[in-house]
């Protein structure tokens, strides 16, 4: 032990090699000076790292329930990475104490008995130099490799540790993979290091887009980078284009130095607010190419729009069940009069139609006019969910059923919505799996959260809605047969909006809705109604919101003009031509199941393994991509080099 703490302390080669490679020599040595003459620790005892109280605990769960919410996906990934290589991942809070565990049973036991559960706390000042606890007082991430850490029953460990830094720079967490079987030589965990840091950059940059999700936000990556968590960073801006904040890692990196704060984005880039938004409207889930005027590199960008609550006493007077619907086709008036027969007689509605068309709007309509109208109504969108997470967000989970879940369990979507409507927007996406549970559901009327013993009754509506062929998606092996008869009994066809002959009205009434959102009174023209209402909207009523909501922002007079909206909804001839030819087809077609694999490939080369751009081509969202891309063992290129030099882990 004095020759190891020696070593170390007198600049000479720490054990395990080389450590170029992540430059945290100097470090290492700064922590065990630490470790020794301040916090006096005695690197030979072999107590095991102090745990919290239960109470203690649950305290702190809750108080940081929503870093925990935004940081579960991050934690996720990372586990399903690493997990089949002996590792275990940790999140604990800025003081060290782990807040989520993520293991493996076989090792469970294991890691125990070396301090790797929740509520252990890994402090510098209690371990001594350790992944989580350096990471924490460097503000930067670390590899403490085996015999780099200061207490010797520690010194059989490979700890690699990111912190986590909230929107105000402020330290919120760190992100730790852990193993204790990893070969000698430290350079055999950079993928893993690497892994961490990307994951951890995930998690702050969630936590960066909901911190500011009022304002604007632009991510940006190295064109082609789409699909690496580690090369995305975020600015937010206001409707006037003034930048209000960066992301940690943007402003330590490509604007270093620079005051953003109160900039406007055509100051540091190639483009101004306005023509982002414009782009955006263009080619929506695109990538936009952005150039840094300070040096011309080029990036790929995505802009997000802000969430905004209703300015007060600005709200529309509240109507209920179809009257809050602006209807005046003839085909949705049909429509509704044949739900209206349909609505409080325990049949599964299905509803189809275009992305955008409207669905979860009629499903609420639905719910509005039935007896259960003054009961929850609860929305789940399946292709939004990971399918990791989509289990115990419908079905909800009881006490201890997995490692991190809360306390006293929590409720799934089903659950929630008893007594009333559950609405499950894109059904074609969710997991084959998870189809058989929802069945029982829907013909039992019963459900078995995660962990539980025995069934609990339920009694809702279910109101579902796709815009896949479930029929060829049955025949493809992709649905379940007795699933899609069981949802086929009562459908509603939704026409898109260029289809519709009320577009005026609904112009009318979604604009309504926006400047009451905004707290604004502006005129619509007649003119300007016209060339909306001859628009085809490809993005239909979710589109139409988007461009009313840009018009309403950036008006500043008391009429709405053309030059207000998208170039690509007043002249559509710059409506890129793939775009104007889409508006026209029908829904993708579902491969034959053996050829998911090819055709996805297909699509992701074409599109040069842009998840955004692929998942927009085949038709779904990026998450729903990710999810079919793991189901068939596709990796990204830049990915398979990377964790194919680490053998089993898996991405």
């Amino acid at each position: 032990m004095r020759d190891r703490r020696g070593d170390v302390l007198a600049g000479g080669a720490v054990p395990g090699g080389a450590l170029s490679l992540l430059s945290c020599e100097e470090r290492l040595r700064e922590s065990w000076r630490r470790s020794e003459e301040t916090y006096r620790i005695d690197p030979s005892t072999r107590a095991g790292a102090r745990v919290l109280t239960a109470s203690e605990f649950r305290e702190l769960r809750d108080r940081l329930s929503s870093f925990l919410r935004i940081a579960q996906l991050g934690v996720s990934r990372l586990h399903e990475q690493v997990r089949e290589s002996g590792y275990c991942v940790l999140l604990t809070n800025g003081h060290g104490a782990t807040i989520d565990f993520r293991g493996s049973p076989s090792l469970d036991e294991d890691f125990r008995r070396r301090g790797f559960l929740v509520g252990a706390c890994w402090s510098e000042v209690e371990e001594g130099t350790c992944g989580v606890g350096t990471a924490i007082v460097d503000r930067a991430p670390i590899l403490v490799h085996r015999a780099e850490h200061f207490r010797s029953h520690n010194s059989g460990i490979t700890c690699s540790a990111a912190p986590v830094f909230g929107p105000a720079d402020e330290l919120v967490g760190v992100l730790n993979a852990s193993a204790f079987a990893a070969p000698e030589n430290r350079n055999s965990q950079a993928v893993v290091y690497r892994l961490v840091q990307q994951n951890a950059l995930a998690i702050e940059n969630a936590l960066f887009v909901e911190g500011y999700k009022s304002a604007w936000t632009l991510s940006i990556s190295a064109p082609g980078d789409s699909w690496s968590l580690g090369e995305v960073h975020y600015l937010a801006f206001d409707d006037g284009g003034r930048i209000v904040a960066a992301s940690r890692r943007l402003r330590a990196g490509l604007f270093a130095g620079a005051s953003l704060p109160s900039r406007r984005l055509e100051d540091l880039f190639d483009l101004s607010a306005s023509e982002l938004v414009r782009r955006a409207h263009e080619r929506p889930g695109a990538p936009i190419p952005l150039r840094c005027l300070a040096n011309g590199l080029l990036f790929e960008a995505q802009l997000r729009a802000p969430v905004r609550e209703a300015a007060p006493g600005a709200a529309l007077s509240v109507k209920r069940g179809f009257e809050a619907l602006a209807a005046r086709d003839p085909r949705v008036l049909e429509s509704i009069e044949r739900v209206k027969r349909v609505v409080d007689r325990k049949l599964t509605i299905l509803l189809l139609g275009e992305t955008g068309s409207g669905k979860e709007a009629f499903a609420k309509a639905i719910h509005g006019h039935s007896q259960r109208r003054d009961k929850p109504f609860v929305a789940l969108n399946c292709a939004a969910i990971p399918e990791t997470l989509i289990e115990s967000e419908l079905f909800g989970y009881k006490e201890g059923a997995f490692t991190g879940a809360k306390a006293r369990g929590a409720k799934g979507k089903v659950q929630q919505s008893n007594g009333g409507t559950l609405f499950l927007d894109e059904i074609g996406d969710m997991p084959l799996a998870l189809q058989t549970r929802l069945l029982r559901v829907l013909a039992e009327g019963e459900v078995v959260a995660l962990g539980a013993s025995e069934p609990e009754k339920v009694d809702l509506n279910v109101i579902c809605a796709t815009h896949r062929d479930l029929a060829s998606m049955v025949r493809s092996g992709l649905f379940r047969e007795d699933l899609f008869y069981r949802l086929n009994a009562a459908v509603f066809r939704l026409p898109p909006l260029r289809e519709r002959s009320d577009r005026c009205e609904v112009i009318r009434q979604v604009l309504e809705e926006e400047m009451a959102t905004a707290g604004r009174r502006l005129v619509l023209p007649e003119a300007v109604l016209e060339r909306l209402s001859g628009y085809p909207w490809p993005g239909n009523i979710r589109e139409l919101r988007n461009a009313l909501r840009f018009a309403v922002a950036v008006c500043d007079d008391e009429a709405l003009a053309l030059e207000h909206f998208p170039e690509s909804v007043t002249d559509p001839l710059v409506m890129p031509a793939e775009l104007s030819a889409a508006v026209f087809a029908a829904s993708p077609p579902v491969p034959p199941a053996g050829d998911e694999r090819e055709h996805m490939l297909q699509v992701l080369r074409q599109c040069h393994w842009n998840i955004s751009a692929a998942a927009a081509r085949i038709g779904v969202s990026r998450s729903t991509l990710y999810r079919r891309m793991q189901r068939q063992g596709i990796v990204a290129p830049n990915a398979a080099d990377v964790l194919g030099a680490q053998g089993p882990l898996r991405h």
